[in-house]
């Protein structure tokens, strides 16, 4: 009862229960599934041979998605530095603690439902003992190399970009069949259900990779990493005068590039900027059913504008810690919204140069690109800044972006609706009179129209704004 994240936000937090509970039902589903779903689509295949090729898969990027989203717990050790609780007995807590990730429990159903159903399934004959310690311990084992890798990588992030960048550039090789990573991936499988002794492998690379952790930590962690750096912090230099040609916009733009730069969960959200690039050929490359108009716009959308719309969702919310004195002490409502829409075109404008070379992978965006920037620049922005003028939640910027819904409400869920149903409504509406490209333009006009005249819509906005203020104001400041 006396939980913010339960009594302040219900309808979020019921949505976040179904959503786990979909997920969770989901992996069982899918696990269970397997078995029949191989022997039926796949008769001369070995298949749990072939299931393990793809798990193996999973592996590596589930491996790269804890190093992205992953908590690794060292925030939660600030209430324990007063305590006195050795430093070994705490390690050891938050690595055990971490074997109840979200990751490791959805995997973990999935195995288990899977290894049930492999027992019934006629023709899929298997170890499931072998089996079930090579799938549990390539879990486990993922999970704490992921220790090692998050607090070295945690120096250098250019690195962990590297290795993403890398590894999706492997699997692209392998999908179109330049290199046999897939056949290396069953070979390795193979090996390790061979029999009970390779089998033990990955369990003793958990138990390896465990204590390995934990003594790199005892070395090289300390409690103080729970707090903010305040060296860190100082070392971001954005350079004074940057916008100064918006005004004193300007510098709560630079205010707000620092924000990003310095906090934790503004600062994750960059990296969906290297998946960005490559989303494109992600879609198309399932088949020809993701090569429709639709399934283009919708590409094109989130291609010219996934940060900044992502970082828009949040838009007052990133300032909740010092809204009071943004508005006492420095700058006008009307300031820090012009501040958040210059920024945010900025990023729209340099994020969509690169993506129209995709067109010529596809042609269509060649003209998709363009339309559905202006379209992000005129229209979806300022659905934002009103639902942000309506109603916004404190959210804590230091805090981590994986399983994190503080400051999310149900009208951003409910946002993606008209910002997807506009230009679909356009571009169809337009193509039962056999003018496709009618449909488009006029996506881009309402765009540019809206892009002209974002003074008034900013106007519209601080109006809505000045009259939830103080709504917003008192969600603000309860922590």
């Amino acid at each position: 009862m006396r939980n913010p994240a339960f009594t302040q936000n219900l309808a979020t937090t019921i949505m976040m229960a179904f959503l786990g509970l979909y997920f969770g039902v989901s992996f069982i589903v899918l696990g269970a599934a397997a078995p029949h779903a191989i022997t039926e689509m796949l008769p001369e295949a070995n298949g749990p041979l072939y299931f393990g090729r793809y798990f193996l898969y999973f592996i590596i990027y589930t491996f790269l998605m804890r190093l992205i989203f992953q908590n690794f717990g060292f925030k939660d050790l600030n209430q324990y530095i007063l305590q006195n609780i050795p430093k070994s007995t705490l390690l050891h807590f938050i690595l055990t603690k971490s074997a109840f990730n979200w990751i490791n429990v959805m995997s973990a159903l999935g195995i288990i439902a899977y290894l049930i159903s492999a027992n019934y399934a006629e023709g899929y004959n298997m170890n499931l003992l072998n089996h079930g310690l090579v799938l549990f311990g390539l879990i486990y084992a993922s999970n704490y190399k992921a220790f090692l890798f998050n607090k070295q990588l945690s120096i250098n992030r250019l690195a962990t970009g590297i290795i993403i960048i890398v590894v999706i550039l492997i699997n692209y090789l392998d999908y179109k069949g330049y290199i046999p990573l897939g056949d290396v991936l069953e070979y390795f499988y193979a090996f390790l259900v061979t029999n009970i002794g390779t089998a033990l492998l990955p369990v003793i690379g958990v138990i390896g990779s465990y204590f390995l952790t934990y003594k790199t930590l005892l070395q090289i962690a300390y409690l103080e990493d729970a707090k903010p750096s305040e060296e860190s912090i100082s070392s971001v230099n954005i350079g004074s005068g940057l916008f100064a040609k918006f005004g004193k916009a300007g510098k709560m733009m630079e205010m707000e590039l620092k924000l990003i730069l310095r906090n934790k969960r503004a600062k994750n959200m960059l990296y969906i900027v290297p998946l960005i690039g490559v989303y494109p050929l992600i879609i198309h490359g399932q088949g020809d059913q993701m090569s429709s108009m639709g399934w283009m716009m919708f590409v094109a959308i989130f291609c010219t504008g996934g940060y900044a719309l992502t970082y828009g969702q949040l838009l007052l919310s990133w300032n909740s810690g010092h809204f009071d004195l943004l508005q006492t002490k420095m700058t006008s409502i009307k300031e820090i919204f012009q501040a958040k829409y210059f920024l945010q075109c900025i990023l729209i404008f340099c994020q969509t140069l690169p993506m129209i070379l995709w067109g010529f992978y596809k042609t269509e965006y060649f003209y998709l690109m363009p339309a559905m920037m202006f379209y992000n620049l005129g229209v979806v922005l300022f659905l934002y800044m009103l639902s942000a003028s309506y109603n916004s939640k404190r959210v804590d910027t230091n805090k981590g972006a994986a399983m994190n819904y503080e400051g999310f409400s149900m009208a951003l869920f409910l946002i993606i609706i008209p910002i997807m149903a506009i230009p679909m409504l356009f571009y169809y509406g337009a193509n039962t009179y056999d003018q496709p490209l009618l449909g488009v333009f006029l996506i881009a006009l309402i765009g540019l129209v809206g892009f002209v005249f974002h003074d008034k819509l900013i106007n519209i906005s601080v109006a809505l704004f000045k009259k939830n203020r103080y709504k917003i104001g008192a969600a603000f400041r309860n922590k």
